[in-house]
């Protein structure tokens, strides 16, 4: 049986992770900058590098999402699953600030509150 094939958009490869980097500055707590795309190929390695960081700085994290270029549904399940991980060991995770792209997806899902960011959406 054949294998569907992924689709393409000009200068994207499907197959590969978007261009995404997580940086860490320490401190109490620690904050985490995400920059790049963060989409359904990049989902898993934010997701084990946000569980790097956890295990290695604790439950307590800022996340600095200014850099962030593309924020999908996949994205945001993994920014969810940390805060629900967070809490159940007695921790949090909250947004310090975001991209425009950034809070217009965090703003209409309602999860403003969620992540510690205003309500206010920039045209």
């Amino acid at each position: 049986m054949a294998q569907p094939s992924l689709p393409t958009w000009p200068g994207r490869d499907l197959t590969e992770p978007a261009d995404l980097r997580v940086g860490v500055r320490p401190g109490v707590p620690p904050v985490v900058e995400i920059c790049g795309e963060i989409d359904i190929l990049s989902a898993r390695p934010l997701r084990d590098e946000l569980l790097r960081v956890v295990r290695q700085h604790g439950p307590r994290l800022i996340l600095d999402l200014r850099g962030v270029t593309f924020l999908g549904c996949a994205g945001v399940n993994v920014l969810l699953a940390m805060r629900r991980q967070a809490r159940l060991e007695d921790g949090w995770v909250r947004g310090t600030q975001a991209s425009p792209r950034a809070r217009r997806t965090i703003s209409l899902l309602g999860l403003q509150e969620a992540f510690g960011l205003s309500a206010s959406v920039p045209a």
